[in-house]
């Protein structure tokens, strides 16, 4: 989980260093317009740091099982579902793909059935990170006080959609929220993530994955 950590780390620094920008010149600056503009771009900036955090922690789980060698016959029957819903799924391998690199088939399908973009598929909010907990087997619960459960997410992937889709403009979005709107969506976002990552490097180190006795 080294890797997921330090790329997290990073985008959490982009934010900063953007939202630091932000709080400094939308009192400076007289266009109205720009602001709002602004404040939609750290929302999108959000919206890339659930995704990216959510989408390498998970490979990092087949990664890991792969890489110890766990057999597709003692996986949790939760997760014996994902992949095979990968394989199932038209972003799944071709079987003349899937047969050329396997050489031991109950190890192999672990890594092989997983397709990154099933779950960056632009659509990552609290709801299906719970969704992953509950099918991969790692803790999805977080301190509340902290985190509200990550309930930002849902507007947070809710807004990168309009944007990403037309639906509504930079301008329309970003008058919604105030700075301070941001600041607690933003901090929100962060000690979720950081929460959720956590478990999931837990669960790894446990190997969680695997059938109890």
């Amino acid at each position: 989980m080294l890797s997921v950590k330090a790329t997290f780390n990073d985008r959490v620094k982009e934010i900063d260093i953007y939202y630091i920008f932000l709080d400094c010149h939308l009192s400076s600056t007289g266009d109205e317009d720009l602001k709002k503009i602004l404040k939609s771009n750290l929302i999108l900036m959000l919206y890339n740091l659930v995704e990216s955090s959510i989408s390498n922690a998970i490979e990092e789980i087949h990664i890991d099982i792969h890489r110890h060698s766990i057999s597709f016959n003692i996986l949790k029957s939760e997760l014996k579902k994902v992949l095979i819903r990968f394989l199932k799924s038209d972003k799944g391998p071709s079987p003349d793909n899937f047969i050329l690199h396997m050489s031991d088939i109950a190890i192999d399908t672990v890594k092989k059935c997983f397709n990154k973009q099933k779950i960056s598929n632009g659509n990552i909010d609290n709801y299906s990170i719970r969704d992953l907990g509950k099918n991969y087997g790692f803790n999805s619960n977080t301190t509340y006080s902290l985190t509200r459960n990550g309930l930002c997410l849902a507007d947070i992937r809710g807004r990168r959609n309009d944007l990403a889709h037309g639906t509504f403009s930079f301008t329309e979005v970003g008058k919604e929220y105030s700075i301070e709107d941001l600041e607690k969506m933003k901090d929100e976002t962060f000690n979720y993530l950081t929460e959720i990552i956590d478990n999931i490097d837990t669960y790894l180190k446990n190997q969680d994955y695997k059938q109890t006795a």
